[in-house]
């Protein structure tokens, strides 16, 4: 790969990242928004809207998942590697190449699972709202895809500058 290509990858990868976190930071303004509005018509108004709820789980659900790609991005996620740092550098390579490998077919099966989830209950409708179940459930396979993304750019990233394939 080019060294352009490498910096086209660094751009899609703090899009992404960026992506996720105005869209995590909107979820949560909304979330709290909802949150709020619930509490006032319930304890002022002493009249509840019955679908604050649904749109406070919901939100939740996405700002999570949205929230996932700029966490590991950040190097937020939780990892125990402690271990790893004391094995010689040809294994730290071998174990490095076997958690990418693991993590991305896990998540690979997840958004294919989650996609294949979610369009089959389009028929179904959530209580409150009455929109299709699929568009809180879809917060699986964007959110992991975004994450997938991330991973693997970074880990491509790390490869050219002579780094571990995962950071």
């Amino acid at each position: 790969m080019s060294n352009r290509r490498y910096m086209e990858a660094d751009t899609l990868v703090t899009f992404l990242e960026r992506l996720s976190a105005w869209s995590a930071g909107a979820l949560l303004v909304l979330n709290v928004g909802d949150i709020l509005l619930g509490i006032f018509c319930r304890y002022v108004l002493k009249n509840s809207i019955i679908w604050t709820e649904e749109v406070a789980r919901f939100s939740l659900v996405w700002l999570v998942l949205m929230a996932a790609a700029g966490a590991y991005y950040h190097g937020d996620h939780m990892v125990i590697d402690f271990v790893v740092h004391r094995f010689p550098k040809r294994i730290q390579t071998i174990v490095s190449w076997f958690r990418l490998s693991l993590t991305v077919f896990i998540l690979s099966l997840m958004i294919c699972l989650g996609f294949v989830n979610a369009v089959k209950i389009w028929h179904m409708r959530t209580m409150a709202l009455g929109i299709p179940k699929t568009i809180p459930l879809l917060s699986v396979p964007v959110g992991l895809s975004v994450l997938l993304m991330i991973i693997i750019l970074k880990s491509l990233n790390s490869q050219k500058q002579g780094g571990s394939s995962w950071e």
